[in-house]
């Protein structure tokens, strides 16, 4: 086994993070295409229950965290002549485009609630599944690409900011591409996220754009596949079982990892959230039109992805902690402002229209001043994701020079378990939020309280969370400084 640690001094070039980050151009198609859209679609278009809805996409999510620590102890333990990543990359990339296909393209013989239950539990069990075979080992094989401090921080920003520019495209302008609003027969309007077809035009779409990210993604990082290592001869099942247990037991015994944790699947389960219920504020509490949900939408996610990219450089002035600190409170205050803003009678939600759209509805400036605070929200969650994601890659460094033993994969599961594990919560806390504030499925118009309810959810429950993670990560100890003197003795 090569356990060989390059020099510190190695710097990845921008063609190269930028080759790796469109492996999460697939990652956000699929997982942000279906949590932008898919609970309007089960609930508004094919009349599930919110709270069904929402049991059967938390299943499913905690069997895709469940399977997480086998697929890093595979990864880690894999010899090909293809690398131990890009393997199960390949596969698992293809099987997630398709799954995700068959979200959206429901069969006629699964109507009514217990047997689109049963489909929507398969389908996503079936794509979330996939998305581990590909995740686990493409986050392993970016904390393998870094040989410094600050490239795993320069990584991790551009790959998620990459991941709100694919959001951009396909989440934020989906309003116009895919949910341009209709005519009904007597000429009024229909609301674009109410018509069947629009769903499916956006699933075939993103389904062929998924597949084209994963083959390029693949073919771009081959180069640092780690290929003809020598695998252990004579291993057996018990062998394998024994493995298993030992990264299980060495990445949750580790204090820090669960510090790390700790904090990111607060704030998880706080975006998780809002990033749910905002899409039933958007169309029942403030009643943009397509043009101004793009305008809301798509600046959260520039608000994301600005905030991502400027990590490299904020971690190299701050430290990973203190960029931590920063983003809680840039997030936070966005959220507070709309809370006071609109929810504390500011300004409605339908105040001074400034201009007609294309589709001949009003452009309001509530409209904007509710996207410009939107975004400091996503914009300090953009910088959360990333430096989480560095920090999980830091600890797996550290353990490397230590042990001299392969990490990554068994780091990255152990990330991805629980980030998968407060997004599970957060889909299941979200189907009874829904029933809890009186939320109709398939009503034309919901009740006024429950639309004032939704909106103060949307815009409190994320500072609340933050105030309690913040706390868990004042606690974590590692700096740069740590971490280029452990090198140091390394080296020496």
């Amino acid at each position: 086994m090569n356990t060989k640690t390059p020099s510190t001094s190695q710097k990845l070039k921008l063609r190269d993070l930028w080759g790796y980050a469109s492996g999460e151009g697939a990652s956000s198609i699929t997982m942000n295409g279906f949590s932008n859209f898919g609970m309007l679609f089960y609930t508004q278009i094919m009349g599930m229950s919110p709270e069904l809805a929402g049991i059967a996409l938390s299943i499913a999510t905690v069997w895709d965290a469940v399977t997480d620590p086998l697929m890093g102890t595979i990864s880690d333990r894999t010899v090909t002549r293809f690398g131990r990543r890009h393997p199960y990359m390949l596969v698992g990339g293809i099987l997630l485009a398709l799954s995700f296909l068959a979200l959206w393209f429901v069969p006629e013989s699964f109507r009514g609630e217990k047997a689109l239950f049963g489909y929507l539990l398969c389908i996503n069990i079936l794509m979330k599944t996939a998305f581990t075979v590909f995740v686990v080992p493409f986050t392993a094989l970016g904390f393998e690409m870094c040989k410094n401090n600050d490239d795993r921080a320069r990584l991790q920003g551009v790959r998620f900011g990459f991941n709100m520019i694919i959001n951009i495209l396909f989440g934020g302008f989906g309003w116009i591409l895919f949910f341009r609003n209709g005519k009904a027969v007597d000429g009024t309007t229909i609301d674009g996220t109410k018509i069947h077809e629009n769903f499916l035009n956006m699933g075939g779409v993103l389904t062929t754009v998924t597949v084209l990210l994963i083959l390029f993604c693949v073919y771009v990082t081959y180069k640092f596949a780690e290929k003809g290592m020598v695998k252990a001869a004579g291993e057996t099942m018990s062998d394998h079982v024994k493995a298993f247990v030992h990264d299980l037991k060495d990445v949750y015994s580790d204090r820090l990892v669960w510090l790390v944790f700790g904090f990111f699947g607060l704030a998880q389960f706080a975006m998780l959230v809002v990033s749910q219920v905002q899409m039933f504020t958007y169309v029942e509490y403030m009643k943009f039109s397509a043009f101004e949900k793009t305008f809301v939408h798509t600046g959260g996610m520039v608000g994301f992805m600005l905030g991502s990219l400027c990590l490299g450089s904020l971690v190299k002035r701050l430290d990973k902690k203190k960029t931590g600190f920063l983003a809680m409170i840039i997030n936070s205050s966005g959220c507070l402002a709309l809370l006071a803003v609109f929810t504390g009678g500011l300004m409605s939600s339908q105040a001074v229209p400034l201009f007609e759209d294309p589709d001949g509805c009003p452009f309001h400036l509530s409209c904007i001043v509710f996207g410009l605070l939107q975004m400091l929200w996503w914009g300090g969650c953009g910088i959360l994701v990333p430096t989480a994601t560095s920090m999980i890659a830091d600890l797996s460094m550290v353990k490397k020079l230590k042990t001299g033993e392969v990490t990554e994969g068994r780091y990255a599961a152990g990330f991805s378990f629980f980030t998968k594990a407060a997004t599970a919560l957060g889909l299941f806390v979200t189907g009874y939020v829904l029933k809890s504030v009186g939320y109709v499925s398939g009503a034309e118009t919901q009740a006024v309280d429950t639309v004032n309810k939704l909106a103060l959810i949307t815009f409190s429950i994320g500072p609340i969370l933050m105030v309690i993670s913040f706390f868990v990560l004042r606690k974590y100890p590692i700096d740069r400084a740590y971490m280029e003197s452990l090198q140091e003795n390394q080296d020496g």
